[in-house]
């Protein structure tokens, strides 16, 4: 009898992360044809968006709300806390972010807040910075499995430059049969631990240590595949870093789960092994 289940196991995974995770901004600099190892591996196809700010005056654009509250700027990718809105270009009267109107960075779009300080249908003048996007396989090269990234010399990455790198990296060994297998084998793992007594307990303590035990036997399987995609190409110490991480987390967890088992387990019966005793004579 298991006294866990895949939905247990799987909101652990979530909240940690441990599924997948959209990251955002990550730093690289990119020299020469070098690979950069970014800090997970298994990344999605596609997901990938290498961008860097290049302009050193900002853009400026008159827009009106008369055809609509939600207008397109020229440019999208937007860098955040970048944005000044105002009624003219002498900045006669400047207008406040998620007051007056609301940004979505990504798509280049700003939206009047109905009740702010900008009039229906009136004109405004917005300046912002932009990102500017590079272009995958003319401006760089990416491996997906690895998380490996590196400039092309004929594209338009800078040797030495610094990027930005947005991308979602994808766990895709933890499906739900791997997660059924790991809590097979967390069940046998507690069923060796506890007193047959509480086979068929239904004890909250019982299903959070296996669950636990679980979460622990995915986090090694993913510390594994981590090592597994990095043997022979990177000794790169955050790489290493990554699999030592999910090592770390597997022990915790473990622990968790024996500090709840100690009120069930078996007692070892059968007589204490003797001591030696010193005399005090």
């Amino acid at each position: 009898m298991s006294f866990t289940n895949i939905d247990l196991v799987k909101k652990h995974i979530r909240e940690h992360e441990q599924g997948s995770v959209k990251k955002e901004n990550v730093a690289c600099r990119l020299i020469g044809e070098v690979n950069f190892q970014l800090p997970h591996v298994m990344l999605q196809t596609g997901s990938d968006k290498v961008k860097a700010k290049e302009q050193n005056t900002p853009q400026q654009e008159a827009i009106s709300f008369a055809s609509s509250d939600t207008m397109s700027l020229l440019h999208p990718d937007i860098i955040p806390d970048t944005v000044v809105v105002a009624s003219d270009s002498s900045l006669g009267k400047i207008f406040a972010e998620n007051e007056d109107y609301s940004m979505d960075y990504e798509n280049g779009e700003i939206t009047r807040i109905i009740g702010g300080s900008i009039s229906a249908a009136s004109s405004v003048v917005v300046w912002y910075f932009h990102f500017r996007i590079y272009v995958k396989d003319t401006d760089y090269r990416i491996d997906y499995t690895k998380g490996l990234i590196k400039r092309i010399s004929s594209g338009a990455i800078e040797d030495g430059q610094w990027v930005l790198v947005d991308y979602t990296a994808e766990f895709s060994t933890l499906n739900d049969d791997v997660i059924e297998n790991a809590i097979k084998e967390a069940n046998d793992q507690l069923v060796q631990y506890i007193d047959t007594i509480y086979a068929n307990s239904t004890e909250p303590s019982l299903a959070n240590a296996e669950t636990y035990l679980a979460v622990s036997i995915l986090c090694n399987i993913k510390a594994m595949e981590v090592m597994a995609q990095i043997t022979g190409v990177s000794t790169s110490a955050q790489v290493h870093s990554v699999s030592l991480a999910w090592a770390k987390m597997s022990g915790v967890y473990s622990d968790q789960a024996y500090e709840l088992l100690k009120d069930f387990r078996k007692n070892p019966g059968g007589l204490c092994s003797p001591h030696a005793v010193r005399s005090t004579k």
